[in-house]
């Protein structure tokens, strides 16, 4: 049992184990198959040949000492056994002539004392002869130790059987040679199992040599973090395309390490501007500010700001991190895209009217509906709301159009006429932390993270967010979301849904007021 444990163990120690024990196992399985074919064939060949040849034997026998089986006299069975005499030296075997009763009349291998009348119509090739049958048989013979194949052939006159040739050899050459051949299928064997166990191990070995060389490069990674190491790649199939996706993964592993000490950097830079800040103001309150009405009204309005400035980029924080972890993605529903929009449009409308800009919608969504989060499609769109309306200055406006694009898609542009986004900013205003106009957007109180948080959660409901932007023109936004339409019947009951909670809504309003 400890050999076969050490064998199974050495077997699964490696692939090119498993690999080199397979193709041996199946090579000699395969092998020692053909060869115990080749000798069942080689022997049914043999043994039909030389059945054949009896039988041809036994014909020009009978055809010779025919007209002496007829004649019972001594001279007829001296020709008799003359002929099989003859015929058996010829041909090394041995010849037995019986007449109709089943005696003996002739036999090669007692010519010397000559026939004794025994009697062998109880052997059963005899007997199927005397039936008028060939018969083939193979049996042991005590006398010889050894197989022999038996043909008897009937010998006809006149319409009726007069006697039987049975001619008889010894199957030991044709065992023999199947015991020869035998020898020569097991040598074969074992030289090609030589061979195979050699191409096998430098084939396996060629194989197993990239993955041992990815285990060690991941092994080195895991051990000191070191990302700087990648495999090389010499070959073109399987293994040479999982070389190669080692590598890459070797390259975006190290990318997201790049970018996760960005972001911690810039994190770390974000909130320790605001809160240096704030002790600032404490300080100049500490210092005596706080005696002055005036400066302590504008001291506290400072600080308030740099408040909700720490508090919103905290929140902005938690959220790309819950959004990176996938926290709240499997809350969805069937939600409502006009519904939508227009929640996130009455979000931002107090600012757009404090900043005196036109926020204006218009929407053909109706019976659109999107599967997805509510709470973070509406914080995707409020985002970009949110930018638009800052960065548009007093009387400009801001636009929301929705239209349904085929069957299976909503498109919502939100434009305005702001200060526009430089061409070299654009392919980076969804990367995190990154600001086009970082002087205005640290004033604003943005975080860097508004666009970055909208491309994250648009790409997690299987959308797309686009921008064209034009410096002193303004910017679009064009937010692309898989939707799936109503039917009308649905439509009808839902706008009724809405009518009768309008006027109980109006009655509960009406009802206060008496």
């Amino acid at each position: 049992m400890g050999l076969l444990e050490r064998i199974y163990k050495w077997m699964f120690r490696s692939l090119a184990n498993q690999l080199l024990f397979t193709y041996l196992v199946i090579i000699v399985i395969s092998l020692l198959a053909v060869s115990l074919w080749a000798l069942f064939a080689i022997k049914s060949e043999s043994v039909t040949d030389l059945r054949n040849s009896l039988e041809v034997e036994a014909v020009h026998l009978a055809l010779e000492i025919d007209n002496d089986l007829g004649m019972d006299s001594e001279k007829s069975r001296q020709r008799i056994q003359s002929a099989v005499d003859r015929h058996a030296t010829k041909l090394g075997v041995a010849i037995t002539v019986v007449d109709r009763d089943g005696r003996v009349l002739a036999d090669s291998q007692m010519s010397s004392q000559g026939p004794d009348g025994q009697n062998i119509s109880n052997n059963a090739e005899i007997n199927d002869a005397l039936a008028g049958i060939v018969a083939i048989y193979t049996r042991n013979e005590r006398t010889t130790n050894s197989n022999w194949l038996y043909v008897a052939c009937p010998v006809r006159a006149g319409g009726q059987t007069t006697g039987v040739i049975r001619v008889g050899v010894q199957l030991t050459e044709i065992e023999q040679r199947l015991h020869r051949d035998l020898i020569i299928f097991l040598e074969i064997i074992f030289a090609t199992g030589v061979m195979t166990v050699l191409i096998s191990l430098w084939l396996a070995r060629r194989v197993n040599r990239p993955l041992q060389e990815m285990s060690m490069t991941a092994r080195k990674i895991a051990a000191s973090g070191d990302m700087s190491e990648t495999v090389p790649v010499k070959r073109p199939d399987e293994v040479g395309e999982l070389a190669r996706s080692f590598n890459q993964m070797i390259r975006r592993l190290r990318e997201q390490e790049r970018l996760r000490q960005e972001f911690i950097a810039n994190a770390s830079h974000e909130l320790k501007t605001p809160t240096m800040a704030i002790g600032s103001v404490v300080e100049a309150l500490q210092a005596g500010a706080a005696e002055d009405p005036k400066l302590r009204v504008q001291f506290l309005e400072s600080l308030e700001r740099l408040v909700d400035r720490q508090a919103n980029l905290l929140q902005d924080l938690l959220d790309i991190s819950r959004l990176d972890s996938g926290l709240d993605m499997s809350k969805k529903s069937e939600i409502n895209v006009q519904q939508l929009i227009t929640d996130a449009v009455e979000q931002v409308r107090p600012n757009a009217e404090k900043k005196q800009v036109e926020l204006g919608v218009e929407s053909q969504v109706d019976g659109a509906i999107v599967n997805g989060n509510s709470i973070h499609l509406q914080r995707a769109l409020v985002n970009i709301l949110a930018n638009a309306i800052n960065y548009t200055s007093k009387d400009g406006n801001v636009s929301v159009k929705a239209i349904i694009d085929g069957d299976d898609e909503v498109e919502i542009k939100i434009s305005d006429t702001g200060i526009g986004i430089d061409a070299g900013d654009l392919p980076h205003i969804f990367e995190r932390f990154y600001r086009a106009d970082k002087a205005r957007s640290r004033q604003s109180g943005g975080s860097g993270l508004g666009l970055a948080i909208t491309q994250e959660i648009i790409a997690r409901h299987q959308g797309s967010v686009n921008v064209e932007s034009e410096v002193g023109v303004g910017s679009t936004f064009i937010v692309r979301l898989p939707v799936k339409l109503m039917p009308q019947t649905a439509k009808i009951e839902v706008a009724l849904d809405d009518e009768s909670a309008s006027v109980g809504h109006a009655n509960t309003v009406l009802g206060s007021h008496e």
